[in-house]
Order: C-alpha cells, then sequence, then structure tokens
C-alpha cells in the first residue's frame, strides 16, 4: 500500500506532540517549584502543582523516597518522561498514518 501524505497527518501529529509537550512542561514545572520551595500558598504554584498532580496520578506515590525532593524528582520526572515517550510514540504514529 503505497503512502500518501496529507496535510492533516502532519497538523494532528504536531497537535499530538504539543499537548503532550504541554503537559510534561506543566509537570517538569511543579517539579521546579518543589524543588526550589516555591510559596505553596500563591495561586500561580498552587495551581500548577494541581494540574501536575491530576496528570501524574499515577506516577505521584510509585516511589516512596524519605527525602521529599528526591521523590519528586523521581516520580514526577517519571510522569514526565512517560508524557514525552507516548506523545513521541503517537507523533510517530501520525506521521506514519497512511490512507488508501
Amino acid at each position: 500500500m503505497p503512502y500518501v501524505a496529507t496535510r492533516h497527518n502532519s497538523v494532528i501529529a504536531h497537535i499530538i506532540s504539543i499537548v503532550f509537550g504541554l503537559i510534561a512542561l506543566i509537570i517538569l514545572l511543579h517539579l521546579a517549584f518543589v524543588l526550589l520551595e516555591a510559596n505553596a500558598g500563591n495561586p500561580l504554584v498552587a495551581f500548577i502543582a494541581d494540574l501536575a498532580n491530576w496528570f501524574s496520578w499515577l506516577f505521584r506515590d510509585m516511589f516512596t523516597i524519605d527525602d521529599p525532593k528526591v521523590r519528586a524528582v523521581v516520580n514526577y520526572g517519571l510522569a514526565a518522561l512517560v508524557y514525552l515517550a507516548i506523545g513521541g510514540i503517537l507523533t510517530g504514529v501520525g506521521h506514519r498514518w497512511r490512507t488508501a
């Protein structure tokens, strides 16, 4: 079956890449706030923390490490990597999507 490149394949792949990249960025921003000990009472910090917690719900307590900063790096870093990997895989599939 020959590959037929369409404009829609590229647009869908870019949208998927952007969405998963933004999710990873939110998680990494929260991780930076944790490492830099940002004020948890700040509305922006709290909003990013809520979003990051929602997106990384599977990974938040995956590893129980005594140091809270190391625990955050491992758990939230793993969540960000998984989102980037899933986004990369889906983007690759979107670029290779074949149409008749």
